[in-house]
């Protein structure tokens, strides 16, 4: 008991850490896919900010040209070109100046202020007049979220150059990146975990319930059931589970335990029923030999009751065979496998069962289908008991003046189908499948010949040549209808 319980623990254990690690793992997707995310956007929010920056230090340089061309006044040259500053859309975050060769500051927009900028610019000047591109533009980062570009270019033909510095804070865009991804990416991600672990709930109660049930089967209860909500399909008041074939196999388990229980109450009844039967041969055999050896009973007796004890002797052998012969008939030798006619062998049994017939009054008909022939395939002693445990079986259960119908209508896919029918009472539907289990009886109550195990053989014999047999009711007489099936000869060919 304590390695199960172990066993348990352990595997608990596994689950409990398995489930842990795909919501970590899950998690841990998110936070990934989020980061590049983010660090996607902000690339491209970056190069875009570098890109518009560019474009208004080239605007800055041709609005110049176009000024100095247009206009020789000087102040009003001035003056328009403060006027096309100031409407720059980029005076809220960062400068555009036009400077000399120096870094002297020309114009500028003015509305803003960059900490070194004189510095920057002087910077910018040196750098643009040492590359061949005619532009120069740098990134800095100043914090985790603040960054400054820096944009120069000569102005053509003129000894000045167009300079903008801009800050880009990218803490301005991460309202609106929160509202638009993360928000809903943590909604999605905390309603995929909530369902993954509720998922698994439902899957894991019908299975705790499955697994303590077979637990306290193997210590030897076998009263309890799986819970009867982990049983029924669409049952809208019950637990749900997530896949029906746990419902399937919730009702298989119990199914399982209904037939061990079955099976435990039979043996209980077969093992009383076999000491009952061996007890009173065994007590008339001893009350014999004691009296005999005694003298009660006189030596010219003794062969009379010689034979009384040979009797009880038989019967205790019969038992003990149909004992034995039941845990070996479902293995069949293929060497002993043969062709033998089925109508001969019905014709047979007739002839052998005719003084139980007679004594009862019963009219037993033959109906074989004779076309395609009646041959058929197996070992011939083991089929022939099939038939006579069956026939038999009707016979007892059949009242007098009753009928028993024997007929083999048609051959179907290398299988010639066989019934048994009779007049008598029949087996409640509830109880049809139970007559094949061993040691079971339909009535233990009645006193009836034999230990049960007729019809469990005639189950064996025909599982081990490949058949299958059912109890039906007999739609003609109204008894009870065995339909079985004997294999029919392989193919020459």
């Amino acid at each position: 008991m304590g390695n199960s319980y172990k066993y348990k623990s352990v595997s608990a254990d596994f689950a409990i850490f398995l489930n842990t690690f795909l919501i970590i793992s899950t998690v841990i997707v998110f936070a990934v896919l989020i980061f590049i995310s983010y660090q996607n956007i902000k690339t491209e929010y970056l190069n875009n900010t570098m890109t518009s920056s560019a474009n208004i230090c080239a605007d800055a340089a041709a609005d110049y040209v176009m000024l100095s061309d247009d206009y020789e006044d000087t102040d009003q040259i001035d003056e328009l070109m403060s006027i096309y500053l100031r409407s720059n859309l980029m005076a809220e975050k960062g400068s555009v100046f036009i400077v000399d060769a120096t870094g002297g500051i020309v114009y500028t927009n003015g509305m803003f202020v960059v900490e070194d900028s004189t510095s920057l610019i002087k910077l910018a000047v040196n750098s643009v007049n040492s590359m061949t591109s005619g532009m120069y533009q740098d990134y800095q980062e100043l914090t985790g979220t603040r960054s400054r570009i820096v944009t120069a270019m000569k102005i053509q033909d003129t000894g000045l150059y167009s300079v903008v510095i801009s800050v880009f804070d990218i803490s301005d865009y991460m309202n609106e990146y929160m509202t638009i991804i993360i928000y809903p990416v943590l909604v999605s991600m905390i309603a995929a975990i909530a369902l993954f672990v509720g998922f698994t709930g439902l899957t894991i109660r019908p299975l705790r319930s499955i697994s303590r049930t077979v637990s306290k089967v193997a210590e030897g209860n076998l009263s309890v059931r799986v819970d009867e909500k982990y049983t029924t399909y669409g049952d809208s008041t019950g637990m749900l589970t997530l896949s029906s074939d746990l419902t399937d196999m919730a009702r298989n388990v119990n199914s399982m335990i209904e037939t061990l229980e079955n099976q435990e109450n039979d043996r209980a009844i077969f093992i009383s029923s076999v000491a009952h039967d061996i007890r009173t041969p065994l007590t008339s055999i001893n009350g014999f030999v004691t009296a005999m050896m005694d003298g009660t009973i006189p030596p010219e007796l003794h062969e009379k009751y010689m034979i009384r004890i040979k009797a009880e002797v038989d019967r205790i052998r019969s038992l003990v065979v149909s004992m034995t012969e039941a845990s070996s008939l479902s293995h069949v030798d293929p060497n002993l496998m043969e062709e033998f006619d089925l109508k001969e062998a019905v014709d047979d049994l007739m002839s052998e069962l005719e003084p139980q017939l007679r004594a009862k009054n019963i009219t037993c008909e033959v109906r074989i289908n004779e076309n395609g022939g009646t041959a058929v395939y197996g070992e011939v002693q083991m089929l022939c008991r099939v038939l006579l445990n069956i026939v038999t079986n009707a016979i007892k259960f059949t009242p007098d003046g009753g009928k028993i119908i024997i007929s083999s209508p048609h051959v179907k896919n290398h299988k010639r189908l066989i019934t048994v029918e009779d007049s008598g009472p029949g087996v409640e539907p509830d109880k049809r499948a139970r007559v094949f289990e061993s040691f079971y009886k339909v009535d233990p109550s009645r006193k009836q010949e034999g230990f049960g195990l007729g019809l469990y053989i005639c189950k064996q014999v025909l599982a081990g040549h490949g058949q299958l047999i059912r109890l039906e009711e007999s739609p003609e007489l109204g008894g009870a209808m065995f339909v079985f099936s004997f294999p029919t000869p392989p193919s020459k060919s």
